[in-house]
């Protein structure tokens, strides 16, 4: 049955949605780790839509806004990385049965997600066209803070310059959104390549391209012969389908939907 609720956790509540089952139709535990910023509201549909599916597929499933992010409790300013490892415990924990625990991870969420994995046994982890590397991440909330900026000003900022300010510890206003020193630097220490990631019995890594025979990225079969050879059972696949996390509108990704849930089934 789907719901939304909120939950307690380190800093303030959090607000969830997802779905729970009765203890005789439950076939696992589900947990679904999102983007944030922009990248989260333009995906939100499409989450939404893989919460439904599990749902009828027999998962207990939570989808959680953490800290500061969505309808959750908080300023996005004051988060950390540390305050977001506590609200995905709390929502582990959350999670009825002692089923093993499967997650899905899109973008800056795969890099939480198997993060988690450090502390916790999952079974499967599903990566939605993963940020591979924090630092990366960073690099394009500064440049975002950069196109933003007036052109051709005396006092243009440089991406330097930025760095500078968030390790003297100012934060930076970015689209919007407040990040802090202690979150930048949080996320610059996140990596799907960390020599010590084994992250789950089973990885599944989805790609998604403009038109079918295009190959992964050069940086995501890196991190998948990296995985492969420490015995990780990683499959990778391409999804045809726009990059709804960046598009102007609202694009919906069926297809994406379909093949997310076709894996959780196997």
């Amino acid at each position: 049955m789907f719901e939304a609720y909120f939950l307690d956790s380190r800093l303030g509540r959090i607000f969830c949605t997802g779905a729970r089952q009765s203890e005789n139709r439950r076939k696992g535990r589900m947990l679904i780790l999102a983007p944030f910023g922009e990248e989260m509201n333009k995906s939100r549909h499409v989450l939404s839509a893989l919460v439904r599916q599990f749902d009828d597929a027999g998962f207990d499933v939570i989808l959680p806004d953490l800290f500061g992010t969505g309808d959750s409790e908080g300023d996005f300013g004051d988060a950390t990385i540390d305050v977001w490892r506590a609200d995905i415990d709390s929502a582990i924990a959350h999670l009825q049965g002692d089923a093993p625990v499967m997650v899905v991870g899109m973008r800056a969420g795969a890099l939480l997600a198997v993060d988690a994995a450090k502390r916790h046994a999952f079974d499967t982890l599903t990566l939605i066209h993963p940020v591979a590397d924090g630092r990366q991440l960073v690099n394009q909330l500064l440049r975002l803070r950069l196109a933003g900026g007036l052109m051709g000003s005396k006092n243009s900022e440089t991406a330097a310059e930025l760095r500078q300010r968030l390790a003297a510890g100012e934060a930076l206003e970015i689209a919007g959104y407040r990040i802090s020193a202690a979150l930048a630097a949080g996320l610059e220490a996140l990596s799907l390549s960390a020599t010590d990631a084994r992250p789950a019995r089973r990885v599944n890594w989805l790609e998604l391209v403009a038109e079918s025979g295009r190959p992964l990225m050069p940086v995501s079969e890196r991190v998948i012969a990296g995985w492969r050879e420490a015995g990780t059972d990683v499959n990778a696949e391409t999804v045809v389908c726009d990059s709804f996390w960046a598009t102007q509108e609202i694009a919906q990704c069926p297809r994406l939907v379909d093949r997310v849930a076709a894996l959780m089934s196997n």
